[in-house]
């Protein structure tokens, strides 16, 4: 909680907060889980499944332009302008990772 307001006190002070995956796969599902919807509400921006160095310099363009708000620049992380991001609609579910979950899909029960 401690954190959400920090990211929420920095949106209301102007400042771009974005959130990225480490994973070398799969991408930032915001609106899937707990954790992620808490950051949507306080206005951190997904950055899908941009690699750091492409949200980097997405970013240092947008801002670079000059005449975008942040509010813009936020709303255009999500939009591929050279096929640095996949949209939100394409993007494959996140996976199972209990092994309930994995085993339900199969018809199994194991615990």
């Amino acid at each position: 909680d401690d954190l959400i307001e920090c990211l929420k006190e920095a949106r209301e002070l102007g400042i771009l907060v974005i959130a990225s995956t480490q994973c070398h796969r799969g991408s930032v599902m915001m609106g899937h889980y707990a954790t992620g919807q808490a950051l949507e509400r306080v206005g951190v921006v997904s950055s899908n499944d941009m690699t750091l160095e492409a949200i980097s310099c997405k970013v240092a363009y947008l801002l670079g332009r000059g005449d975008l708000s942040i509010d813009e620049i936020g709303n255009l992380m999500t939009v591929s302008m050279r096929g640095e991001v996949t949209h939100t609609d394409a993007l494959p579910p996140p996976p199972f990772t209990s092994a309930y979950q994995r085993a339900s899909r199969k018809g199994r029960y194991f615990y």
